[in-house]
């Protein structure tokens, strides 16, 4: 849920005080802002564990059946078990890791299923899917990512997450990867806003009322924190049993679909059973066909976190739990102070205990907090995240949550940069190599039940996780060393490991073992090194499908503990490969066919490991265009094109802001409407490509889609083909995909020859033009060497300095160069009598002259204060702005 202020793990509660004392109780503040509804408040920090009698009951009152056994359905199906035993991925939900895939949409998570599932997730979380508040603000990140914790209604189905069809063919697609579907509920509260309550939820009576109808006042108060509003959401009555029976046939309805696990938001909030007034409400909630189920109890004096933990327990299968808060706080300080002491991360603080814990290095809420409050980490470095990971990932108690940040977003970059939407994917370093690497560590100790000792490797910034079961095998044993400093000799640190060599599956590299002691082995610096013996059989390709423009591609073909490795194509070719081979597809597939390559091995026990890919041929001179309508109050009509892609080291872009101008449609346009303008998108630009429309001032705010927060540019449209903008501004804006018919381009030619430029002449522009076949399709230019002469989007090339570029007119997949040669230099600008030259202090935006001579009426001046805008100096500056004096 949103939060503002002080807490103790930055999410739920909040407390102010700027150290850990735990048997201390700090005062809270609430932070309320305008009209916004900033999420949970808090309070002190020491975990008491309080006996709550009645934790059980059985109930008689009317609820939906609970169709679906999502155990039986997964670990109890032979088919899913194959799937599962595919990827490595642990039986147990409680045992494996947890992909927090944050604000990604329904389709979104089944697209990247296959990679989830080989990076060795063995579940996937997503936000609430009921009906929601509309943020009005488009799918920006700020303040607006947290209307998903804000439900309407209790149906299936949101404006970020999508439609409970899309949930179910996520769900399905899962399953065939061995991987199981965690969902957030928010089962306290509804929003703030009365009238978006849904009818059947807008009725007085089903809502608590305490606290003068107001918000909770004291949170040390038990009563006050389970019965009042949290910052104006309604809270829930939840000792009626009409709330428990409409929560609880929605979450059936969720498992019917394929839902196997549920996260509880705001846990702490809803009484224990029998806690007040015979309250059975999470008996009833709970009651739902589901695996595996936790809540958010982020710790205090009055979070009862062992009973909750119990609870939650009795109504899993295999685990199921509460948070571990406090841990996150600790190994966070551990992380920044890169003091990684054993002793201390190997305790889990909190009665729970760790195999009823959900751990995580950082919660979306700690991520999306103040930057300076307490146990916030949105400061904290993606590598630290990592390093974080490295030690939670490898530990055998707890489900750990990996929490994905929105993409370029945290660290030294915004909380928010808008790279990417609600519904998008975010950053990729889910799927870091150290990360994964840690993953498939995990899952096979785990599968092992191997078990675990910490220990620090020389200095606290270097701490081992041992995983051992002592049978004398050298493959049943591991270690991930986490090393926040230089290079470091593990020789001579004693170790649990029996005897043998283990590789290194992140760095290359082994380590040797004899004796009790490390004989020999090196933990890479600022890096986490992952010693096991992988002995999981698989077979893949790389790339893993997807599209190519070429007419023929590569695909280089792997396996790992396998033996008789051999593919097939679609196409007829077939055979046995090493671990490596590349081959050849596309040869024998038409312009917009599939190719489907097949792999197949043999593991030790003798079963067959498969794999399938599936590749699509594209047409070569097929491009990307955008259509759009000249909104009336723009002047001109300009795209701005860039590659989302955050780990990309400069950002590609066809041009710098606000890009290119677009073009009227021709009246030969086949896809094309009359009054439209068009923009074909550049090659090279073929994944994550968005596309932001302006009206071409660098200056100004026309643009769509619109910023929503002052600050915040917002993300543009995704383009991936060829599609069209109404050019309303407004919500009523449309962006549609358009089938149109593909124009294969036969050539073009530039109708000029090489020529040369000489500077000392002036810098003289050369309009270049193209001839296509067929005629009238569009031509990009560019040119190889943008310091030497520069070509606009019409052919215009201008010199910029001694040297040689070639300019290149292309169109569809057909090119055509010439060579521009530039001789000379420019001649300096003759001086001006009275010119002033001056260096524009720091701070200041702009450099204006004011200009005056006289006194009193009699004065003149250059012009009203604040005078005249100096311009960038020519060379004959020294300083940088210049004006010359009338």
């Amino acid at each position: 849920m949103k939060v503002r202020g002080n807490q103790s793990d930055g999410g739920e509660d909040m407390y102010s005080s700027t150290h850990w004392h735990a048997p201390t109780h700090e005062k809270i503040h609430a932070y309320h802002k305008k009209n916004t509804i900033w999420k949970k408040l808090a309070v002190s920090v020491a975990a008491v564990a309080t006996a709550i009698g009645g934790v059980t009951v059985t109930t008689s009152a009317a609820q939906a059946a609970t169709n679906r056994d999502s155990y039986a359905d997964t670990v109890e199906n032979s088919t899913f078990q194959a799937a599962r035993a595919k990827y490595g991925l642990t039986e147990q939900m409680s045992e494996g890791a947890t992909l927090h895939a944050w604000e990604w949409s329904f389709k979104t998570i089944e697209q990247h299923i296959p990679e989830i599932a080989a990076a060795g997730y063995t579940s996937v979380q997503t936000e609430p899917i009921s009906a929601i508040h509309t943020g009005n603000k488009g799918k920006i990140f700020t303040e607006n990512w947290y209307y998903v914790y804000q439900p309407t209604d209790t149906t299936i189905g949101n404006w970020v997450m999508g439609s409970e069809s899309d949930l179910k063919s996520l769900c399905a697609t899962a399953h065939k990867y061995g991987v199981r579907i965690i969902v957030d509920v928010v089962a306290n509260h509804m929003t703030a806003t009365w009238n978006a309550i849904a009818d059947r939820w807008r009725k007085s009576d089903l809502y608590h009322h305490d606290c003068n109808d107001g918000e909770v006042q004291d949170y040390n108060n038990r009563y006050q924190v389970t019965h009042c509003k949290l910052l104006g959401l309604y809270d829930i009555n939840t000792s009626k049993t009409e709330t428990a029976n409409m929560m609880h046939d929605y979450l059936v309805q969720a498992v019917n679909d394929g839902v196997d696990g549920f996260r509880f938001d705001a846990a702490k909030h809803i009484e224990l059973p029998n806690e007040y007034d015979g309250s059975q409400y999470w008996n009833i909630v709970l009651n739902n066909g589901t695996q595996f189920q936790y809540g958010e109890v982020l710790q205090d004096s009055i979070s009862h976190d062992a009973d909750y933990a119990k609870l939650f327990a009795n109504n899993s299968r295999h685990g199921g739990g509460v948070t571990a808060s406090y841990y996150g706080v600790k190994l966070r300080g551990a992380l920044s102070s890169k003091n990684l002491n054993a002793g201390n991360l190997n305790n889990w603080d909190n009665a729970a205990g760790g195999n009823n814990l959900v751990s995580w290095v950082e919660s979306h809420d700690n991520y999306s907090n103040k930057p300076d409050d307490y146990g916030a980490s949105l400061k904290m470095s993606e590598w630290e995240m990592t390093m974080g990971w490295g030690v939670i990932g490898s530990r055998s108690q707890t489900m750990p949550l990996y929490f994905d940040r929105p993409v370029g977003s945290g660290g030294s970059q915004p909380q928010f940069a808008e790279k990417n939407q609600l519904g998008d994917a975010g950053s990729d370093s889910w799927k870091d190599p150290q990360v994964v690497a840690v993953n498939h560590f995990r899952n096979k100790m785990n599968n092992a039940k191997a078990k675990e000792y910490m220990r620090n490797c020389g200095d606290n910034s270097c701490l081992m996780v041992e995983r051992y079961i002592k049978d004398g095998n050298a493959d049943s044993d591991g270690v991930t060393v986490v090393n926040m400093n230089g290079d470091k000799s593990l020789a001579g640190t004693e170790t649990t490991l029996d005897d043998g060599t283990y590789t290194d599956q992140v760095n290359g590299g082994t380590l040797t073992v004899s004796g009790g002691k490390i004989t020999s082995g090196t933990a890479k610096g600022g890096k986490i090194s992952v010693f096991y013996n992988n002995n999981l059989a698989s077979v893949s390709a790389n790339p893993t499908g997807g599209s190519f423009k070429t007419d023929t591609t590569k695909v280089t073909l792997h396996a790992s503990n396998v033996t008789s490795a051999s593919y097939t194509t679609s196409e007829g070719a077939s055979g046995s490969y090493q671990d490596g081979d590349t081959i050849t597809i596309g040869a024998k597939t038409a312009v917009n066919g599939t190719i489907t390559l097949k792999l197949q091995g043999t593991d030790k026990d003798g079963k067959t490991v498969s794999a399938e890919y599936t590749f699509t041929k594209k047409d070569p001179a097929a491009v990307s265009v955008a259509y759009a309508k000249k909104p009336s109050n723009w002047s001109n009509l300009y795209a701005y094109v860039y590659v989302d892609d955050s780990s990309a080291a400069t950002l590609k872009q066809n041009a710098k802001w606000p890009g290119v101008a677009m073009t009227k449609v021709s009246a030969g346009d086949s896809c094309g409407k009359d009054g439209e303008y068009k923009y074909e998108i550049p090659d090279g630009f073929d994944e994550n490509v968005r596309i932001i429309f302006n009206d071409g001032n660098a200056t100004n705010t026309l643009k769509y889609p619109a910023d929503t927060t002052e600050g915040v540019d917002a993300a543009g449209l995704k383009i991936d083909g060829t599609y069209a903008w109404n050019g309303d501004t407004t919500a009523s804006g449309t962006w549609t995909a358009r089938s149109c018919a593909v124009v294969t381009v036969n050539s073009v030619k530039i109708d000029q020859k090489d020529f040369t430029a000489d500077l000392a002449e002036g810098v003289k522009t050369t309009k270049l033009t193209a001839t296509t076949d067929p005629a009238g399709v569009n031509v990009s230019w560019s040119s190889s060497n943008e310091a030497v002469a520069k070509v606009a989007s019409d052919g215009t090339v201008t010199p910029v300095k001694a040297g040689t570029a070639k300019i290149t007119a292309k169109s569809g997949g057909k090119t055509a160069s010439i060579t521009v040669t530039v001789t000379g230099e420019i001649p300096p600008t003759p001086v001006k009598k009275n010119t002033i030259y001056a260096t524009k202090p720091s701070g200041w935006g702009k450099m204006y002259a004011y200009v005056y001579t006289g006194d009193g009426a009699s004065a003149v001046n250059n012009a009203a204060w604040p005078g005249v805008e100096m311009t960038a100096a020519d060379n004959c500056d020294q300083t940088g702005y210049k004006y010359e004096v009338p």
